[in-house]
C-alpha cells in the first residue's frame, strides 16, 4: 500500500503520540490536518513539519468531545484538501485515576465524550466521504483507512481506570463494527492498542514506558500492509509486561 501522497487527519495531533503520528506521516509524504484545540499548538507542529518534510500542512482548531466540532472539522478538511483518505482518532483524556464507585456523572460523560464520542462522529463522517472516493486501481489498495488509538484498557480493565476502559472499550467495538462496514468499500478500520506511552497525560517514563514514536511506527506499518494482511487490532505491549 503506497501512501505517499495521501492526505490525513489526525485528532489530538498536537501533542503526546498525535505529535509523534504526525511527523511519521509527514515523514511518508503524507499531506496533514493536524486538530487540537489549542491553535497556537497545532501551529506549533505544523512549523515543526514544514521545517523537516515536503508535504502540506494544515490546522484546524476543534474540542472534537462536541459534536459540532467534528463535524466542521471533517467537511474543513475537505474542504481544503478536496479529499483525505486517512483519519487518526488519537484525541483523548484519562479518568484522574478514579474507581467508579467514586465517579460522578461528569466524569463519565467527559471521557465517553472525549475519548469514544469523539472517535464515532469523525469516523462516521469521514467513512462517508471515503466512500465516495474513486476505486481505487489495485487490488491491494484502499479507499481510505481510519485508524483509532485505544489501549490495552481496551481489551482488559482494572479498578482506578474504570472509565477510561469502558470509553476504550467502546472504541474497540466502534473499530471492529466499522472495519466490517468497510469491507464492501474498501475501507479499512483498525486499531492500536498501546500500554503506558511516556506522554504528558500518562506522566509515564523510564525505558520501560513506550515512547510515541512507537505507536506512530505501528501507524504506519497498519497503513502500508496489503488489504489481505489487514488486521482489526495491534496491542502494543511493554517490555515485561504479563
Amino acid at each position: 500500500m503506497k501512501i505517499r501522497g495521501k492526505i490525513a487527519i489526525v485528532t489530538g495531533g498536537n501533542g503526546g503520540i498525535g505529535r509523534a503520528i504526525a511527523h511519521a506521516l509527514a515523514a511518508e509524504g503524507v499531506h496533514l490536518v493536524i486538530c487540537g484545540r489549542r491553535e497556537d499548538k497545532n501551529k506549533a507542529v505544523a512549523w515543526e513539519i514544514d521545517g523537516r518534510s515536503n508535504v502540506a500542512v494544515e490546522t484546524i482548531a476543534a474540542d472534537v468531545s462536541l459534536e459540532a466540532d467534528c463535524l466542521r472539522l471533517i467537511e474543513e478538511s475537505r474542504a481544503r484538501f478536496g479529499r483525505f483518505e486517512f483519519l487518526v482518532n488519537c484525541a483523548g483524556c484519562g479518568d484522574a485515576g478514579k474507581n467508579i464507585a467514586d465517579s460522578t456523572t461528569e466524569d463519565f460523560e467527559k471521557v465517553l465524550r472525549t475519548n469514544l464520542h469523539s472517535a464515532y462522529w469523525c469516523s462516521r463522517e469521514a467513512f462517508k466521504l471515503m466512500r465516495d472516493l474513486p476505486e481505487p486501481d489495485s487490488p491491494d489498495a484502499t479507499r481510505g483507512a481510519i485508524i483509532n488509538i485505544a489501549s490495552v484498557c481496551g481489551v482488559d480493565a482494572w479498578a482506578g481506570a474504570g472509565i477510561y476502559c469502558i470509553s476504550k472499550h467502546g472504541m474497540m467495538a466502534l473499530t471492529k463494527a466499522m472495519a466490517d462496514e468497510g469491507a464492501a468499500h474498501k475501507i479499512r478500520v483498525a486499531a492500536v492498542c498501546p500500554a503506558q506511552v511516556a506522554t504528558p497525560m500518562t506522566g509515564a517514563e523510564g525505558p520501560d514506558a513506550i515512547a510515541p514514536e512507537d505507536i506512530a511506527a505501528t501507524v504506519i506499518y497498519l497503513l502500508k500492509l496489503r488489504a489481505a494482511a489487514w488486521p482489526t487490532s495491534i496491542v502494543v505491549d511493554r517490555r515485561g509486561a504479563e
